[in-house]
């Protein structure tokens, strides 16, 4: 018996944090598997993570979706393959041509599509601008497509990020569809704002099937410690309820 891999080599990619995932992305995502059938390209939506922007905004971003309930709304919308680019502070410095390099050395994915918005960088500096993003592209035969009112992304996301930010999660979540989601990973990091919230406890974390109702306090990115049965391993936070019981402590 002799098991033969073929997986198709032919890769389009689309990068972004997805903090969180919009509707435009949703959309965004379902046009990239109809797209990539008729075309018989392997779709992959890259993470990347953390936010660039923590690195510059410390106090500004969180995590709507921490990675791991990412890469599982990713898989719940359908999105099979997902890379993750786990970037540091030194990595804004590089750009198209290093992130490109640094995807085969460690995939093997040679790109023969790549999607981006209109004002997407790939780094700070000129290396990492969409006129570098087009060179690199070009000098390595990467069919490039701009994204049209990829604009309308940021604005749809300042207004959502807005609400998070300041507590609002239903309103937030009406947007969504979900509510904000972490794994319970065994240490009490959590990249979320500080406050008491009410809070699901799941087994799975977009399936409501069993859900416990519970209580929860952040302080300085860190959860309080909870009872949870085993196998509830995904904390999702409905409601903020107060700040000022953190604030004192």
């Amino acid at each position: 018996m002799k098991l033969q891999k073929n997986i198709n080599p032919n890769a389009i990619a689309v990068l972004g944090a997805w903090n969180p995932v919009l509707p435009k992305h949703k959309a965004l995502f379902k046009e990239l598997l109809t797209y990539s059938r008729k075309k018989g390209l392997n779709p992959y939506v890259i993470i990347v993570y953390p936010n660039p922007g923590k690195f510059i905004y410390t106090d500004y971003f969180r995590d709507y979706f921490d990675l791991n309930a990412r890469i599982e709304f990713l898989k719940y919308l359908g999105i099979n393959n997902v890379l993750i680019l786990d970037i540091a502070r030194d990595d804004l410095k590089a750009g198209a041509g290093a992130l490109f390099d640094q995807l085969h050395k460690d995939t093997g994915i040679k790109l023969t599509e790549l999607w981006i918005g209109a004002h997407q960088t790939f780094s700070a500096g000129e290396n990492g601008s969409i006129f570098s993003i087009k060179d690199e592209c070009s000098r390595r035969d990467i069919k490039l497509r701009i994204l049209k009112n990829s604009h309308l992304v940021v604005i749809e996301k300042d207004d959502v990020y807005r609400d998070f930010r300041q507590g609002r999660l239903a309103q937030a979540a009406t947007v969504i569809g979900q509510f904000p989601t972490y794994k319970l990973n065994g240490d009490a990091s959590i990249q979320m704002f500080d406050g008491t919230y009410n809070a699901l406890l799941r087994v799975h974390p977009f399936d409501k099937t069993n859900e416990i109702t519970t209580s929860v306090i952040i302080t300085n990115e860190q959860l309080a410690q909870i009872d949870r049965p085993d196998g509830y391993d995904w904390l999702v936070l409905t409601e903020k309820t107060s700040t000022e019981e953190v604030e004192n402590d």
